[in-house]
């Protein structure tokens, strides 16, 4: 039975929200990918969500609300606080990094400058979340609970 994976890019720059839809396509397994351009398009859907992602990209330097804000709010949801966070960004502060991680990110990865280099680290992320890596059960009820 062929497992479906819903994936949410929070990313302003489309370019790299198409080269991490490339990245994602390239396999047999369905996934689904819901992008949102800054963090306020995530927040305001935070408490009644339409799309419950297995796993989330995230950007740090975002318009109207940045990357920090969003994970400190889906690190504090019932809803979200189990889904696994990437953060996908071209940051490469040390103080970014220990940040992300204070908040609770899985993962702190920065952006290359090339667009093959990025699709291949999107296949890498893609190949570790949903084939080497277990990952929580996407919860389909919206009921509080660790």
């Amino acid at each position: 039975m062929q497992k479906t994976f819903n994936v949410l890019v929070v990313d302003d720059d489309e370019d790299d929200q198409y080269l991490i839809k490339l990245a994602f396509q390239k396999d047999s397994i369905q996934y689904n990918l819901q992008f949102a351009t800054d963090g306020s398009d995530v927040l305001e859907n935070i408490e009644s969500p339409q799309f419950l992602p297995d796993l989330i990209l995230l950007d740090l330097n975002m318009p109207v609300i940045n990357g920090f804000e969003v994970i400190k709010h889906l690190k504090e949801s019932p809803i979200y606080r189990h889904i696994p966070v990437v953060v996908l960004t071209t940051s490469t502060s040390e103080a970014d990094i220990n940040r992300a991680y204070e908040l609770g990110v899985n993962t702190f990865v920065t952006k290359p400058a090339n667009h093959q280099d990025l699709i291949n680290l999107a296949e890498q992320i893609r190949l570790y979340w949903f084939t080497l890596a277990k990952i929580p059960t996407r919860r389909t009820n919206h009921t509080k609970g660790a």
